[in-house]
C-alpha cells in the first residue's frame, strides 16, 4: 500500500479530529497509488496517522477512513454502517424515511446513504467511494437482506472527483420499485428513485417541518423554494388556511402537486411556477400578507470565494420575506450553504430585519434532523442552519 507524507505541521487538523487532506499538505507519496485507492497517511516524521482513499484531483486530496492499521474491506464497511444504524436504532430515529449514513459523522467520508422504506438509496461523493460501492452494496444488503440498493450519484462531486455519474439499481435482478409511499408524521409523500434533488426528499428538514407547522393553524403560509411542498404539506396537515408554493423547477412542482394530492390538500394550495426572488418582491408589491413564511433556498455558494455575494441572495430572500409577513408572523429561514457560518446567517437575517424595519425576536435556532449528526471537530457537518423568527 503506498504511503501519503504530509509536510511539516500539516498533521494538527487529522490530529484536532478532522479527515481532510488538502493536496497543499502533501510532501511526497511514496509507493505509487492509483487514484481512489487506499493509502496510509504518515506525518513529517513518519508517524502513522490513518488510513483513507487518494485522489489528486480535488483539492481534498484524501479523506481519512480510519486512525487504526486496518483493512478497508468489506468487513469495515460493515462495522461502520452497522454502528450507523445501531445508533440511529437507539435514538429513535429509524422511521420510514430517514438518513442511515451521513459522511464523515459517520466516520465515512464521501458516502451518504438514505432510507426509504426497504431502498437504500447511495450517493457516493468521492472516487474512492464510488471504487467501493461493490463493498458498500453487500454491507447493505447483509443488513437489509430484503432490501434493494438504488445508486444515486451527484454530477458535482463526481466532476470533482473524476468518475461518470450514474443511476439505478445495484446488482443483477435486484431492481426496487419506480416509486414508493412514506410516511411522516401526518403526511405522505411520494418517492420517485432517479428524480429530483437530493435523494427523494430533503430529511435534514424532517424535525424543522413539524416545528414550522405548529406555527400554521389558521394562518396563511408561504412555502418559497418549496420543492415537493413537504413544508407546505405538514402546514397544511396541521391545520393551515392556506399555502402558496413558489418553485422553479416543473418537475419539483409536479411533485408538489401529487404531494398535495396524496394528502388531501390541494384545495388549500396554489401552485406558482417562478423564481422565488421575482415572485417575493411581486408578493411585496402586492401587499399580501402571510402568517407563516418558509424560506429554504438550494445553497447559494460551494466555494467559499462566493460567500460575499452569496450573502447579499440570503439578504435579499429575508428582506422580502420579513416584509410580506403579518404582524406576529412567523419566519422560518434557512442556509445550506456550509460556508456560511451559524454567526454569518445570523448577522445577515439581523441585517434584512434592519433594512425591512421589523423587530424580530428569536423562537428557535435551527439545523439538521438527528439523523444528520454534527461532529464538533468536523464544522462542515452543521452545513444546515435556520432561525425560527417572529415579528413585533
Amino acid at each position: 500500500m503506498a504511503t501519503l507524507v504530509l509536510k511539516q505541521g500539516s498533521d494538527r487538523r487529522l490530529r484536532a479530529g478532522h479527515p481532510w487532506i488538502y493536496r497543499s499538505e502533501i510532501a511526497d507519496l511514496k509507493g505509487g497509488s492509483a487514484a481512489g485507492e487506499a493509502i496510509s497517511v504518515v506525518d513529517a516524521a513518519g508517524h502513522f496517522l490513518g488510513r483513507g482513499f487518494y485522489n489528486p484531483r480535488p483539492a481534498i486530496a484524501c479523506r481519512l477512513l480510519t486512525r487504526r492499521d486496518e483493512a478497508l474491506d468489506g468487513a469495515f464497511f460493515l462495522r461502520r454502517l452497522r454502528a450507523a444504524l445501531e445508533y440511529r436504532r437507539a435514538a429513535s430515529l429509524v422511521a420510514d424515511a430517514y438518513r442511515l449514513c451521513w459522511s464523515e459523522a459517520d466516520g465515512l467520508p464521501g458516502l451518504v446513504v438514505d432510507r426509504y422504506g426497504q431502498v437504500s438509496v447511495v450517493q457516493p461523493l468521492t472516487l474512492g467511494m464510488e471504487r467501493a460501492l461493490p463493498r458498500i452494496e453487500e454491507a447493505l444488503g447483509l443488513l437489509f437482506p430484503s432490501g434493494a440498493v438504488y445508486r444515486l450519484d451527484d454530477t458535482t462531486a463526481a466532476r470533482i472527483e473524476g468518475f461518470a455519474p450514474q443511476r439505478g439499481w445495484a446488482g443483477t435482478g435486484s431492481a426496487g420499485p419506480a416509486e414508493i409511499t412514506i410516511a411522516e408524521g401526518e403526511c405522505r409523500f411520494a418517492i420517485s428513485f432517479g428524480s429530483g434533488h437530493k435523494t427523494g426528499l430533503y430529511l435534514d428538514q424532517r424535525e424543522n417541518r413539524r416545528i414550522v407547522a405548529d406555527h400554521a393553524p389558521g394562518r396563511r403560509v408561504l412555502d418559497a423554494f418549496c420543492y415537493t411542498g413537504a413544508f407546505a404539506c405538514q402546514a397544511l396537515k396541521a391545520g393551515a388556511a392556506q399555502a402558496l408554493l413558489l418553485e422553479s423547477s416543473a418537475e419539483a412542482l409536479a411533485g408538489a402537486e401529487k404531494n398535495l394530492a396524496l394528502n388531501g390538500l390541494p384545495g388549500r394550495a396554489e401552485l406558482r411556477a417562478g423564481n422565488a426572488f421575482d415572485e417575493l418582491r411581486a408578493l411585496e408589491a402586492r401587499r399580501e400578507r402571510f402568517g407563516v413564511v418558509v424560506l429554504d433556498p438550494p445553497p447559494f455558494t460551494r466555494r467559499k470565494e462566493s460567500v460575499e455575494a452569496a450573502a447579499r441572495g440570503y439578504k435579499e430572500i429575508n428582506l422580502r420575506g420579513l416584509r410580506v409577513l403579518e404582524p406576529g408572523g412567523v419566519l422560518a429561514t434557512f442556509s445550506c450553504s456550509h460556508h456560511v457560518t451559524p454567526a454569518l446567517f445570523e448577522a445577515i437575517c439581523r441585517e434584512a430585519a434592519g433594512d425591512a424595519g421589523i423587530a424580530v425576536r428569536v423562537l428557535a435556532t435551527l439545523g439538521p434532523s438527528l439523523d444528520h449528526p454534527v461532529l464538533l471537530s468536523v464544522p462542515e457537518s452543521r452545513y444546515l442552519k435556520g432561525l425560527l423568527l417572529e415579528t413585533l
